[in-house]
């Protein structure tokens, strides 16, 4: 074998593992088998009838262990799950899960808006976490950023909270709105000191996976932080609806 033989192996061995080591990392990151959740029974007629969650994540779960006082249709749990891959089903209805610390999660907030609130909650969690992986698990148009894209973005904020939501529309494929938070800015002030004040619109859609988000923009008249007291008056907005003004604490058990 002569010498530019050798070099030419060598050459294509680490392109080859240039190539594998790219593959490897641009996989999303696997669902964790144990998570914790909100949903709603419903019921299914389905080989003689069981109940089942539809999670506010907009996907099936076929519990194995759901008690019988929650055995009702319509009523919202919050629980842990932990999924049983293992475990095969004759109803082929969802995910199948074995449940833990369930309860009744005691809400006047419709579907529509808890599972908006959901997603969103996902995405702000990503940029605190700044995983660009963890993003596009909720949110499509990102799937079209590169990961220096994604850091020059989230490197001037820190801390971000869901303050506020409204949804202007719902159907069982789509749900449309706007939302308010707020981020830390790592270098700079407004008339919030170190706050900043962001707000967007949305559109989810329900796919195959749950819901993700698939459109955003920008509000015809987004809140200025140049005015002193527009952030007060968004918190006791949000207090008055939701008894708070971080909605991340919804979902505290």
């Amino acid at each position: 074998m002569n010498r530019l033989t050798t070099k030419i192996q060598v050459l294509v061995f680490l392109f080859l593992t240039f190539i594998c080591n790219t593959t490897i990392a641009a996989q999303p990151p696997p669902s964790p088998t144990t998570f914790q959740l909100t949903g709603q029974v419903v019921y299914s007629p389905i080989e003689g009838g069981f109940y089942g969650i539809l999670g506010d994540d907009g996907i099936k779960y076929q519990p194995t262990n759901l008690p019988r006082k929650f055995k009702k249709e319509n009523i919202s749990l919050h629980f842990d799950a932990k999924r049983k891959d293992g475990v095969v089903s004759t109803f082929q209805w969802g995910t199948i899960i074995e449940l833990a610390n369930v309860s009744e999660f005691k809400t006047t907030l419709a579907i529509d808006e808890r599972r908006a609130i959901y997603v969103l909650l996902k995405r702000m969690d990503a940029f605190n976490n700044k995983s660009l992986l963890q993003l596009q698990q909720v949110d499509i148009p990102s799937k079209q950023l590169s990961k220096e894209q994604f850091d020059s973005w989230v490197s001037k904020y820190d801390h971000y909270t869901l303050r506020y939501v409204d949804i202007s529309s719902a159907t069982s494929s789509s749900i449309t709105g706007a939302c308010y938070y707020t981020r830390k800015l790592t270098n700079g002030m407004t008339m919030h000191g170190d706050i900043d004040l962001a707000a967007m619109t949305f559109v989810l859609t329900n796919t195959t996976n749950g819901w993700k988000l698939t459109e955003s923009g920008t509000l015809i008249e987004p809140p200025r932080n140049d005015q002193s007291d527009v952030l007060a008056d968004l918190k006791k907005k949000a207090v008055l609806k939701y008894k708070t003004d971080n909605l991340a604490t919804l979902y505290n058990n």
